[in-house]
């Protein structure tokens, strides 16, 4: 009768293992480069990499003036800023999009970031993309740092792990006090037999003492 749950709780067990790095895949996002320098009238590359299902992905300039960019969706048509108006191509999809901006100008130098959607979440990068546009000559693209889940990651990390261990500690306390049960049986009964033997044990050696003295 035990058997049923217990292949039934097993079989949840297997569900969720097999749910959380999937759960913990699409925290991760990473951004590239960290820091770049371009002329006038040049162009940038900027890279959005992702694990997981995604809704979309958008490019926001945070820093010094807040605006959205683009918004790409694999199989939509892209959403572009009238700022940038046809300044803007796009290669690659949404798991890993390069955007490309082109015919920069001075007023275009800002920090950029890439930022994926769900239907209930938004993820951004641990780093965004600096965008210095100068005439000098010098310019150059800089890697950012190796990137990290994201902080609202650990959460739903630490709730799925959680709950997995909460469930497997619930399934071993069920199994513990089934084995629990056939064990205590076993011992009333050895119990019960050893009690009546000892009892008749204790009645012999009564009578025997009890027994008057012929030599008396």
């Amino acid at each position: 009768m035990a058997q049923p749950p217990r292949l039934l709780l097993l079989a949840l067990l297997l569900a969720l293992a097999r749910g959380l790095p999937e759960a913990l895949a699409i925290q991760e996002m990473q951004q590239s480069p960290c820091f770049t320098i371009a002329p006038v009238e040049g162009s940038v590359n900027i890279t959005c990499s992702t694990s997981g299902a995604l809704s979309g992905i958008y490019l926001k300039k945070l820093w010094p003036q807040p605006r959205d960019i683009i918004y790409y969706e694999d199989g939509a048509t892209p959403t572009v800023n009238t700022v940038f108006g046809d300044r803007v191509n796009f290669s690659g999809s949404q798991d890993k999009l390069t955007i490309t901006m082109q015919h920069l100008q001075p007023a275009d130098t800002g920090t950029y970031t890439c930022e994926g959607v769900t239907e209930t979440d938004v993820f951004r990068p641990r780093h965004g993309t600096l965008v210095l546009v100068t005439e000098e000559l010098s310019q150059g693209a800089h890697k950012c740092p190796e990137a990290r889940p994201t902080a609202s990651a650990l959460p739903a990390a630490l709730m799925v792990v959680s709950f997995l261990l909460g469930l497997g500690l619930g399934v071993a306390c069920v199994l513990g006090r089934t084995q629990m049960k056939k064990v205590c049986s076993s011992r009333d009964r050895d119990s019960a037999a050893a009690c009546v033997v000892y009892e008749d044990m204790s009645h012999s050696r009564c009578n025997t003492l009890s027994a008057p003295n012929l030599y008396q």
